[in-house]
């Protein structure tokens, strides 16, 4: 004897196809890279008074706190103690490596794009444009940093609004390497980049 039974019905339930990023950094040659968004911060032409107070304050015991009136973080303070402000920027903002120009697009995600201008990755002094997709600035220069050869890693992170324009401070990490790095720009993405850049040139070309 034979029973016949009915099929139970069967649900077919379809995924959504995940959304894979395998946007590769893009790297060409830009012989004349020439424009740069790096803020100079000059001074006026000092009085007498404002002279006397220079001299007395060259070798300050914090040499951003006597330019800007804001203390360095405590431990590159102790670093940076007794030196002047030329020194103390040849020292950790050196400029071997830098964003020369600088353009951002929010896309899907959370990720934005990023077209930037730069100069000091080649050794045959020709800048280089860069196309790259990343969750943020920091990671976006990270990643071009290390694709030539500059592996920065952030251990320490400290971030101001100064007049215009924003500082950044980062504490990096390189193999058994730690230093201190500075980093100006108009906003916050080119202050981050900065100062990674600044980092790389120190972690490894000094």
């Amino acid at each position: 004897m034979f029973t016949d039974t009915a099929a139970e019905p069967t649900t077919i339930i379809r995924f959504a196809r995940p959304e894979f990023y395998s946007e590769q950094p893009i790297y060409s040659a830009k012989p004349n890279l020439r424009r740069s968004t790096a803020v100079t911060f000059t001074e006026a032409n000092p009085s007498r008074i404002e002279k006397r107070r220079q001299r007395t304050r060259t070798f300050a015991e914090d040499p951003f706190r006597s330019r800007f009136g804001r203390r360095l973080p405590k431990a590159m303070r102790e670093e940076a103690r007794g030196l002047d402000w030329k020194s103390f920027i040849n020292t950790y903002a050196p400029a071997d490596i830098r964003v020369e120009s600088w353009y951002s697009s929010r896309q899907s995600s959370g990720r934005f794009g990023y077209e930037i201008g730069m100069t000091g990755l080649r050794s045959d002094g020709i800048g280089t444009q860069v196309s790259i997709t990343a969750m943020g600035a920091a990671s976006a220069m990270s990643e071009v940093l290390a694709d030539h050869g500059y592996a920065v890693e952030i251990a320490e992170f400290h971030q101001y609004d100064i007049f215009e324009a924003t500082v950044t401070f980062i504490y990096t990490v390189h193999k058994r390497k730690r230093v201190w790095a500075v980093g100006f720009g108009s906003n916050r993405d080119l202050s981050i980049a900065s100062a990674l850049c600044s980092a790389a040139t120190r972690l490894h070309r000094r």
